[in-house]
């Protein structure tokens, strides 16, 4: 592996966690904050919802995409530097986006913010794993996971207060100041890790570093069920709202309680990861993770086939699905990297949030293609995709 752990600077032991945790939560932050915006802008752009729509979608693209980029790119220039780099990008881009006049600008915005902002999303996690031993980086893993499911959730509470207050222009400038401080606090305390790699960023060396990834048994052992059960809870992040307020009943403004209670087990799963690591191996906790995800597939699916659609099924089935992924989304990844061997660290993290988000992008348009107002598209796209994730663990498990 290019990077190599050294040891943590003397400072007191929650602040590098601390610095890392915050560069994540405020780049997730840029999808969450404005979406309360959402249904004015067509009127204060001259514009329409679908165009409007695309600011969230187009970003996301460019969020995805840019993390393939951004793997060799640490592993050349190191993981601090980028990170200042993405951070300083997304002060910039967010003060573009709050700036725009109209849709086709903040769509430009938009698309540049997500370049920058997907820079923590791989370095954050190579940083952990080369600044703490394998037990505390499952421990801190956990604390990450458990941020950045409260991003999503208060985002948008936070959002709409600013779009009531101030505009939705402020939105932006808020997340602008935030990554300027978080900036400083990386230029401050964050240190340098990895050992910087001239060959990194030559087109056919990153080819043939992602090929070599793909190729490796260990390393798609964990990095097929992480994409898969990601994608699974996107599932329900496209089809909920249809399924809970138009066929369930569900009031509109009651929709938010429900999907809070499965951003607390998510939150609640990355907590028991804090609480086991030392005492189970990471690779255990992912077994745990893959069963729970694949027992809520079943809870969801068993009262369909017995011609029961019921919100109690689908909110257990849910929260079954949710506490998994908080399980795999905290111990999975000190796996998968070591899993990677020698090869390119930074591409190793590139590419399973790269997957993750294909696979998300993959459940919405699955379930939105074959919707038809019952639980079953969900329930279907949600049980193949945690048995493809558990298929492949099994697998591709390491020959006797």
């Amino acid at each position: 592996m290019t990077g190599s752990r050294r040891e943590t600077p003397r400072r007191a032991p929650w602040v590098i966690p601390a610095v890392l945790v915050a560069c994540s939560s405020v780049s997730i932050l840029s999808t969450d904050l404005y979406t309360p915006s959402l249904p004015h802008l067509p009127r204060l752009l001259a514009s329409d919802a679908a165009t409007v729509q695309l600011t969230l979608s187009l970003n996301l693209a460019a969020y995805a995409f840019a993390q393939l980029l951004h793997g060799p790119l640490a592993d050349r220039f190191g993981r601090r530097r980028l990170l200042l780099v993405g951070m300083f990008g997304f002060v910039v881009t967010s003060l573009i986006c709050a700036a725009a006049q109209t849709i086709g600008g903040l769509l430009a915005g938009r698309i540049a913010q997500g370049l920058f902002a997907s820079v923590s999303s791989v370095v954050v996690i190579l940083m952990i794993r080369e600044l703490f031993d394998k037990k505390r980086a499952v421990r801190i893993m956990g604390y990450y996971g458990m941020a950045i499911g409260m991003a999503p959730a208060i985002g948008p509470l936070i959002g709409g207060y600013v779009y009531v207050l101030a505009g939705w222009r402020m939105n932006f400038v808020l997340l602008a100041g935030l990554a300027a401080g978080v900036f400083l606090l990386v230029r401050w305390l964050l240190p340098e890790t990895g050992t910087k790699d001239r060959g990194a960023i030559q087109p056919r060396q990153i080819l043939r570093g992602y090929l070599a990834l793909l190729g490796r048994r260990a390393y798609l052992r964990y990095l097929i069920p992480l994409a898969m059960v990601f994608g699974a809870f996107f599932a329900f992040v496209t089809a909920g709202p249809f399924l809970l307020i138009d066929r369930l009943g569900v009031a509109t403004e009651d929709y938010g309680l429900y999907y809070g209670l499965l951003i607390l087990t998510f939150m609640a799963g990355s907590l028991t990861v804090t609480r086991l690591a030392g005492r189970a191996s990471a690779d255990r906790l992912v077994q745990g993770a893959i069963s729970f995800s694949c027992l809520g597939s079943v809870v969801l699916v068993a009262p369909l086939l017995a011609g029961h659609e019921s919100l109690a099924a689908i909110l257990l089935g849910m929260m079954l699905l949710t506490f998994g992924m908080g399980l795999i989304l905290a111990s999975g990844p000190s796996c998968l990297l070591d899993a990677a061997g020698d090869g390119p660290a930074g591409s190793a993290s590139a590419l399973v949030g790269s997957l993750q988000l294909t696979a998300a992008s993959l459940a919405g348009l699955l379930v939105g293609s074959f919707h038809d107002g019952s639980a079953w598209p969900l329930a279907l796209t949600i049980a193949g995709f945690t048995a493809i994730g558990a298929l492949g663990y099994v697998g591709l498990r390491p020959r006797s």
